[in-house]
């Protein structure tokens, strides 16, 4: 079974040798849409495959890092970057060429990290990944990755590790996304209600994440 969620950022970049000059030569941004796939092949306690409140807490602040943010190609020109740096408080400095195919695949390959470093604590499948992102750069415009692309076109040590964020974006990284990005080896617990302590609860709910 697949489930989709979607995400919504502004971000502003530059996209150095592509064919188009207004792209490659133009300080711009895009309303971008993310849509997050995952898959897996059984369900949790509660019957979902996986809680879309749990995809509202580390994956959700993830992908926020982003918005009103300027993200540029840690190769690209040093007087370009330094500018960038001097003159936005949000900026992400990426390991690749910021373009809409490139921004899928790292999407995909850092909620897999985020995913397979939260502890699953209501009988989700432990095989559950991130398949695929289909990342909206404009309305008429998007790009879609598969899993195949990781082995393909994805360098391995790129990782939430490696990323390079100003100190605005890094104060509003909430305390288990920092940990994941501070850390490769670490791992964090979502909030989670047993069920067992949920029958004094007057709506019946199980939780309240969804």
């Amino acid at each position: 079974m697949i489930i989709r969620k979607k995400y919504r950022v502004e971000m502003g970049h530059i996209v150095r040798n592509c064919s188009s000059e207004r792209c490659s030569h133009s300080m711009h941004g895009h309303s971008a849409v993310i849509e997050v796939l995952l898959e897996g092949h059984h369900l949790d306690k509660s019957g979902m495959l996986y809680d879309f409140g749990l995809m509202k807490g580390t994956v959700k602040q993830f992908i926020d890092m982003f918005d009103h943010c300027f993200v540029f190609w840690d190769k690209d020109d040093a007087g370009y970057i330094n500018n960038i740096k001097k003159d936005s408080a949000r900026w992400i400095s990426l390991p690749f060429n910021p373009t809409a195919e490139m921004l899928s695949i790292f999407f995909m390959s850092s909620i897999n990290d985020i995913i397979r470093r939260t502890v699953k604590l209501n009988g989700e499948d432990p095989r559950l990944e991130c398949v695929g992102v289909i990342y909206h750069e404009t309305e008429s415009g998007y790009a879609q990755c598969c899993m195949d692309d990781l082995n393909f076109m994805w360098d391995s040590n790129n990782t939430i590790c490696s990323l390079h964020v100003s100190d605005a974006v890094k104060n509003d990284i909430g305390k288990d996304l920092l940990t994941l990005m501070s850390d490769p080896d670490a791992r964090i617990e979502p909030e989670y209600t047993p069920f067992s302590q949920v029958d004094a609860n007057p709506t019946g709910q199980q939780h309240e994440w969804r």
